[in-house]
Order: structure tokens, then sequence, then C-alpha cells
């Protein structure tokens, strides 16, 4: 990069390394197993017809193995559709809020019912805070909320400071302990009703002519303008969650992660507002289903009803679309690439991406073995007649650039993206998720929506900490 030249920031392909040849082992197995029924109807059935069956079989079992349909192929979607069948059958796409005993507290419904709302006793520092707990993984989660300071609107300089500061917190925070299971940043916008604007202006306002000519009438005339533009306004939120696992002493684990958490934040000059206490996560989950959230305390966070289906889910009076961020730009591209989604899209939805740190020699482990098992798969298709294509060629560079990087001392962590699209309206949502689709390939990032799992996979934009395997 030349000086004065903006930074450029590249993202690696996904990893498709498989058991031979890139394939998975589920297609070896689909294709093996056809190919022994094959000889098996050779034998059995003598002559042309026996041929022709073998060989609808194998083209079949080949078919179902590698021709992808919605970015999966059959040999994948099969425990998808049998799960959701299943789920079917017993009537488990459907739950409501169970009644629960005097002083006992109901278990939320669906695929929410693991997750509690608890208190922590924090430091003398942070104080106490509140945490979801995962009774499904045995995780606890805290969650800092982060101050906006217009990155948007920031020079390309300032931009590439902060994400070099950021960086910095992330390579110092997957050294420094071995309790952190999981990072979440969660950007979501809301419906607005104005709420956010009069606090401000009863901040800052002036409230009577006492103050000044005029200060009266504009001050009523605030509050007719934010009266009358406040509909179809959409506020942003952004959260920073931070998850360790531990059953028994979680809760303490968590405390001391959170602290060091907020300290290497403020240090690097991120934006912390501070770490929710029990109400105030309580109040942001609440808001994630609500047809029109209120920023004040929610006494109960959870819905009352949900509803999977194969493509959506329903809580209550909204529905969700969760898509799974597939592939990231493919092409180095500058530290304002997601803006037109995160800013330029006016839709309600929740991005949220999942990091995992890796320990620096199991990182080295597993780019030494995906680097030679590269090499051994680019022998092995060269011996057989098979072209490299220029993808594979663009995923074995970015295996031995990503080997060269961990030798250079950097941190690895393994991370994955998700988008939610929320509408109070059934018959909103195919349009407002196709609008999102426009938004995200304006920044260059695949959406692949999560058929047959809608249910768990709205829990990856919640800041609970899974959607990282």
């Amino acid at each position: 990069m030349s000086e004065g030249e903006a930074p450029r920031y590249r993202f690696g392909p996904r990893d498709r390394r498989g058991l031979v040849a890139g394939a998975r082992t589920g297609q070896v197995l689909v294709v093996c197993v056809a190919l022994v029924a094959a000889v098996g109807l050779l034998r059995s059935l003598h002559g042309a017809p026996g041929a022709a069956t073998a060989l609808v079989v194998a083209v079949a079992a080949f078919a179902a193995a590698f021709w992808p349909v919605h970015g999966r192929t059959v040999e994948e979607w099969l425990p998808v559709a049998v799960r959701y069948a299943s789920d079917a059958a017993f009537g488990r796409r459907r739950t409501v809020l169970e009644p629960r005993a005097p002083g006992r507290f109901p278990r939320p419904p669906g695929p929410l019912a693991q997750l509690a709302v608890r208190e922590v006793e924090g430091s003398a520092v942070i104080g106490a805070f509140g945490a979801l707990h995962d009774g499904r993984s045995g995780t606890w989660t805290a969650v800092l909320s982060l101050g906006s300071d217009s990155f948007a609107l920031l020079g390309e300089e300032d931009r590439a400071r902060k994400i070099a500061a950021w960086s910095g917190v992330l390579a110092a925070v997957s050294g420094a302990s071995t309790a952190l299971h999981r990072l979440q940043w969660v950007e979501r916008t809301l419906p607005d009703r104005g709420e956010v604007l009069l606090r401000h202006l009863e901040l800052r306002g002036v409230g009577s002519d006492a103050a000044g000519p005029g200060a009266g009438a504009a001050r009523r005339s605030y509050e007719e303008l934010i009266e009358s533009e406040g509909t179809g306004v959409l506020r942003h939120e952004l959260f920073l969650a931070c998850s360790v696992r531990g059953a028994a002493s979680g809760s303490e684990l968590l405390a001391e992660e959170v602290a060091r958490l907020d300290r290497r934040c403020r240090d690097a000059a991120i934006p912390i507002d501070g770490v929710l206490s029990r109400t105030g996560l309580a109040s942001l989950v609440r808001r994630s289903f609500d047809e029109l959230p209120t920023a004040g305390p929610a006494s109960w966070p959870w819905p009352v009803a949900v509803e999977v289906s194969w493509s959506s889910v329903r809580t209550d009076g909204t529905w969700h679309a969760t898509y799974w961020i597939a592939e990231w730009p493919r092409s180095d591209v500058a530290s304002d690439f997601l803006l037109p989604l995160l800013v330029g899209c006016a839709e309600r939805r929740s991005v949220s991406v999942v990091m995992s740190a890796v320990s620096p020699q199991r990182a080295i482990r597993a780019a030494e073995h995906a680097r030679t098992s590269t090499t051994a798969d680019a022998e092995l298709r060269r011996r057989h007649g098979f072209a490299t294509s220029a993808r594979r060629s663009r995923e074995h560079e970015a295996v031995a650039r990503r080997e060269g990087e961990l030798a250079e001392g950097h941190a690895a962590y393994r991370f994955s993206g998700y988008v939610t699209v929320t509408v109070g309206d059934p018959d909103a949502l195919e349009g407002a998720c196709a609008r999102v689709e426009q938004a995200a390939a304006l920044a260059r990032v695949e959406l692949r929506r999560l058929y047959g799992t809608q249910g768990e996979a709205f829990l990856f934009t919640l800041p609970v900490g899974r959607g990282c395997s």
C-alpha cells in the first residue's frame, strides 16, 4: 500500500476442505453406498435392466451428494428436513408459555426455553450486572452497550485507527485468558417513535420563555416536529456480548472477563456506555420481540408464544427470517464495506458476528494440516485430470497466508455472521427480505436463508454466543 492510499482488507474464501479431494465425509459415504448398491444391482439384475438401474442409482447418488439446491446438497438437506418433520409431527413447531407454580418463573417458549436472565455480582468497578444463562450450552453472557462515534462519518484514516484499536482488543482478549468462550457484536435497528429525540430534548432543551425570547415556542416547535416526523424512523443499537462457559463458577468467571474486556475497550478508546444491568438486559431481549419496542424496563423479557415455520419464525406479533453470511467479500475492500447493510438499509434488522478465539498451538496445527491437505488434494486432482479452479487457487493462497500470519504472532479467531429481518406484518416479510438481500449484495456479502432451522437460527442474532461451531 503506497503512502496516502486507503488501507484495504481481505477476507479469505470459506474453507471447503473435505475428506478426499475436497469432498465431505457425508458426500463420500453417499457415493460409496450408491456404488455398492449399483454393483449389487448389476449382479442381481442381468443384462440391460441391471445396467440401466445401476446407472440411475449412481447418477442419483452423485446428484444428491454434489448438486447444490439453495446452497446445500440433498445430502445436507436430508437431516434438516427430517428434524423439521419430526418437530411438526410431535407438535414442537408451535409452543406457548406454560404456567408454573406460584413463586416459580415459567420457562420461555420454543427455542428460547433454555435461556434465563440472571443477575451477577460484579467487581467494585462495574458493580452488579445482568447475564443471559444458556442452559443448553452452559454459557453465561454479559452485554456491553457500545456508544456511537459516527463511524460512518469518520475519515478513512480515523476508521483505520478504530479498526486497528479493535484488532488490538481482540488480540489482547484472546491471549489473556482461556475462560472466554465467545465474543459477539450485534448491531440492530428498531422502530423509533421519537423517544430518543424526546429524551434528548428533555435533557438539552430549554423549558420556559424565561430562558430567552421565544424559547418556549421553539421547544413546542421541536416537539411538533418530532411527533410529525417520528413515524418510520429507525434507531440503531450496538452491543458487545462476552460469553464464558461453566456450570458452577460461570458467573464468577464472567465477572472477571467482563471487567477485563471493559478495561481493554476503554484503553483502546472504544466508547463503552456500560455493562447492562439485569433490567437493561431484559429490556434488550424484550425489544427483539416487540412490534413497537419501548426504551423502558421490561418486567418479562420473553414472548408468550413462538411458532416456527420452514422459512421464518413468529414471536407474538412479529415475524423474523434469519440469514447466514455464507460468503464475505472475495476482493479487497475498504473499511466501510458493510455500510450499505448497516446504514443504507431502511429495514428493521439485526446483524451479528459471533467469534471464537483459537489457541495459538491449535491454530498453527490447523493451518499446517490445512496446507498439507490442500496440497494433497491438488496433487490428487492433477493426477486424475481435474483442473484446478480459480476458487480453489484462492483457497490455497488463503491457507498459506493464514499460516504466515500465525507465524508472525497474529491472534486467530473463527467467526460467523448472521442477519435477521423482522417485520410486524407477515405479508411484508418477503419484501423486507428482498431489500435486505439487495443491501447485502451492495456490501458484497452473500446471504443464505437458513431454511428449516429458523427457530435455532433466530438465536444467533440474540446476545447468547451461539452460532460459531
